[in-house]
């Protein structure tokens, strides 16, 4: 091979080794842009993401119908339980969201009382002639209902769901627990509401 041959050549390589290296360097700009056109900012969300909207709690109807609209029913309802409790029902009224039941429980026996024994399996509650029921809400702070021996406990009683216009309801406290049991501390009761008429 002469001298102009293997110049040549050397020329050839030399330019096929420059396209490769141009192919090369256009390949990785190409890629650089697009890694750059797949990442997010740091810190910023995508668009649509990270934005929460409250829903809307919808308030209770104005038309929604209310036992005796709604107004304050005072009563004049006494059971005495043999066990010696004595349960004294004052007033009853439907609000928007309850119903309300006024009460006075004296406890005449020598031991504490307790009118909401089981408040998790949901013992007490108003009855009513379709057969729903209206669930206690019992207190935080004494879910039992625990009267303590030889005191008069006067307050509320706060039912889940407003009481519509019905014919007969029913107060149950401490279902399933005897309602003639001397010996009991944990009185049934079964009382008769006067509701009929709408409480007009």
């Amino acid at each position: 091979m002469d001298r102009y041959e293997r110049l040549s050549r050397l020329i050839d390589a030399a330019a096929s080794t420059r396209m490769m290296m141009n192919v090369f360097a256009k390949a990785v700009v190409i890629t650089a842009m697009g890694l750059c056109g797949c990442t997010q900012p740091s810190g910023e969300a995508p668009q649509g993401q990270g934005e929460q909207t409250a829903a809307p709690q919808s308030a209770p109807s104005p038309s929604a119908k209310q036992w005796n609209n709604g107004a304050v029913k005072p009563l004049d309802i006494q059971v005495a339980h043999p066990n010696g409790a004595v349960l004294q029902l004052t007033s009853l009224q439907s609000r928007p969201t309850d119903t309300v039941v006024g009460l006075r429980v004296i406890n005449g026996r020598t031991r504490d009382v307790e009118l909401n024994r089981s408040p998790s399996n949901r013992t007490s509650y108003l009855l009513l002639e379709t057969g729903e029921r209206l669930y206690l809400s019992p207190p935080p702070s004494n879910p039992r209902l625990s009267i303590p021996t030889g005191q008069t406990f006067e307050g509320q009683l706060v039912f889940l769901g407003r009481l519509e216009p019905v014919n007969a309801a029913v107060l149950v406290l401490n279902e399933n627990h005897q309602t003639d049991n001397e010996h009991t501390t944990t009185p049934g009761f079964r009382i008769d509401l006067p509701v009929a008429g709408g409480g007009q």
